[in-house]
């Protein structure tokens, strides 16, 4: 009996291993769910893992709130698409970084635009956010706007998230859509701009995204934020139309070091042209920021220019390059500066189909030192005589430049100097040293000056004006004509002019001064003219005063103090009455 037991016992333990094999071969063999969704959501719903298959357009509406967990994956069919609208309504996908959230085609092969978009509407004001997620795939609704991602209102936050293989871009930011958090996320493989976005938004693209595409199309647009900042990108911000940074109560937009500002054709940006706006674009020796066009071959005029107008405040350029603009127009530089005052420092302006910056009559630089400019079309520079003092020193120029152009002006200020630079100051029209109060104007030792057909420099005239030249023997200052070498004639220039309200102090001392006297009759001029001026004005010491077209000195009614002067070629000879 007991060995009876002992085998039923036995043969019913067998039975329930068997049956237990079998239903884990079962959970073996049992594959992941999917579901078809072809509904509106319009309450509270959680999608918790497996695949859900998504035919046509699933509406999140009316306050609805669709919630996936991570691990989840969502197919689209061919011009599937996730659209969310209303009032409250939103999209909560947050997965991990061991369990992502995927958005991809439900094609065994898919390829850019197999499915259309997740949509965001301007309607939409509830609070979404997409972490850990992977889009792929999407982008088919239109050819030339739409985007995989694609939002039209509300502040989204995406972080950590992989955006790839788009047809479009890989995110559309419309309006004034912007993102309440957008760091970490990588793209790749996208077909155009991997984001668009308008410039009052740009500056909502966080940190740490890693961008293997053509980066980040800015629409042109007005930034009026009061402070914002361009995050480091590995990708170009690029710039479409104009950017104006400017508000009633002031905008201030920064960029930050290393970044690739780059301009599509005709494009510029503007600081301050109707209302008052700052831009500081700071960057380091080893960490540039650039300005560029969008052409791999780069020449100038392949973009406008950044401007500088009167409501710019404490704007600064430094350690930039600026490269192939100047397409605006002939008169108007790579850098433009209306009515500002503008600190440049380190900064290299190359490759302008123009000059490489241009000044109006009220604008100056805040600061000016350790630039470069080069390879421009025209001059390095076209400033006001009334300003060219705010120019500092360690300035380089390209060995074949034109120089600065000077434009003529009144020097009303009470005492600058032009400091030394490694090119010309050539002086366009007439410039005027006089003011009611007095003005006096210096030159540093070992300038160059230069004269463009029929110009002048004019002391005390009308009013009250000095001119302090102090050159040395090894550093001499040189007054002459603006023509290329080898073309110098006498008469190129008309002359420096001391008058009767010249003040006491005015010197020439170490100059050389050649090629002028071509103002009026050749009998009554020369390369400096004195007409009435007070008795022993000026000192004129040391100075080579050469190739006249009429005397050395004129003397009307003058009796200067001459001291060691050498005189050369002057063609009615040294010194006339």
């Amino acid at each position: 009996m007991k060995k009876i037991t002992a085998l039923l016992m036995m043969l019913s333990f067998m039975a329930v291993l068997f049956s237990s094999c079998e239903l884990v071969e079962e959970e073996e063999d049992e594959q992941p769910s999917e579901e078809y969704i072809n509904e509106t959501i319009d309450t509270d719903v959680t999608w918790q893992g497996g695949t859900y298959i998504i035919e046509g357009t699933l509406r999140i509406e009316n306050g609805g709130h669709l919630t996936i967990d991570p691990g989840t994956t969502i197919k689209f069919e061919d011009g599937g698409s996730i659209s969310v609208a209303g009032a409250n309504s939103a999209l909560t996908a947050v997965g991990t970084a061991n369990a992502q959230i995927t958005f991809t085609s439900v094609s065994n092969t898919p390829s850019a635009g197999s499915w259309d978009y997740i949509n965001f509407e301007s309607t939409a004001t509830g609070t979404s956010s997409l972490q850990y997620c992977i889009i792929e795939y999407g982008g088919g609704y239109a050819s030339t706007y739409g985007g995989a991602l694609w939002i039209e209102g509300p502040s989204l936050s995406v972080d950590h998230c992989t955006i790839s293989n788009s047809a479009v871009y890989g995110v559309v930011c419309e309006d004034d859509s912007e993102f309440a958090s957008f760091s970490n996320n990588t793209f790749m493989d996208n077909q155009s701009y991997d984001i668009f976005i308008e410039g009052n938004a740009a500056h909502t693209i966080g940190p740490g995204n890693l961008i293997e595409g053509s980066g980040i199309l800015v629409d042109g647009d007005t930034y009026t934020h009061s402070d914002g900042t361009w995050s480091l990108q590995t990708a170009p911000f690029t710039i479409d139309g104009t950017l104006s940074v400017q508000s009633d109560g002031g905008a201030t937009l920064n960029i930050a070091a290393g970044n690739t500002i780059q301009f599509t054709d005709g494009s510029q940006m503007t600081v301050g042209s109707d209302g008052y706006g700052t831009f500081k674009a700071v960057g380091t020796e080893d960490l540039p920021i650039l300005f560029t066009s969008t052409s791999v071959q780069k020449q100038g005029g392949q973009w406008d220019y950044i401007s500088f107008e009167s409501g710019a405040v404490s704007s600064e350029l430094n350690y930039c390059i600026v490269e192939a603009a100047g397409g605006y127009a002939s008169y108007v530089g790579a850098i433009d500066i209306d009515g500002a005052a503008v600190t440049i420092n380190n900064t290299e302006i190359r490759l302008s189909a123009t000059y490489g910056i241009t000044l109006d009559d009220a604008g100056s630089f805040a600061s000016f030192t350790g630039n470069d400019i080069h390879d421009v079309d025209n001059y390095v520079m076209l400033i006001y005589g009334n300003w060219a003092h705010t120019i500092g020193t360690a300035n380089n120029y390209g060995e074949d430049d034109l120089g600065i152009l000077v434009h003529g002006d009144a020097f009303e200020h009470t005492n600058e100097t032009w400091l030394f630079q490694s090119t010309a100051y050539v002086i366009d029209g007439t410039l005027s040293i006089e003011s009611t109060s007095g003005s006096t104007l210096e030159i540093q030792a070992g300038s160059t000056v230069k004269f463009t057909d029929g110009s002048e420099i004019s002391v005390g005239s009308t009013e009250f004006g000095k001119l302090v030249v102090n050159g040395t023997s090894a550093l001499p200052v040189t007054f002459t004509t603006s023509a290329p070498a080898g073309g110098e004639q006498p008469g190129d220039w008309d002359g420096i002019f001391f008058e009767s309200n010249t003040m006491n102090g005015s010197i020439l001392n170490y100059c050389n001064i050649s090629y002028g006297g071509g103002y009026a009759s050749t009998y009554n001029n020369g390369n400096v003219n004195l007409g009435n001026v007070p008795s022993g004005e000026p000192t004129i010491s040391n100075c080579i005063i050469s190739y006249s077209a009429g005397w050395g000195i004129y003397n009307d009614n003058s009796s200067p103090t001459l001291i060691s002067n050498t005189y050369n070629g002057n063609a009615n000879g040294d010194i006339g009455n």
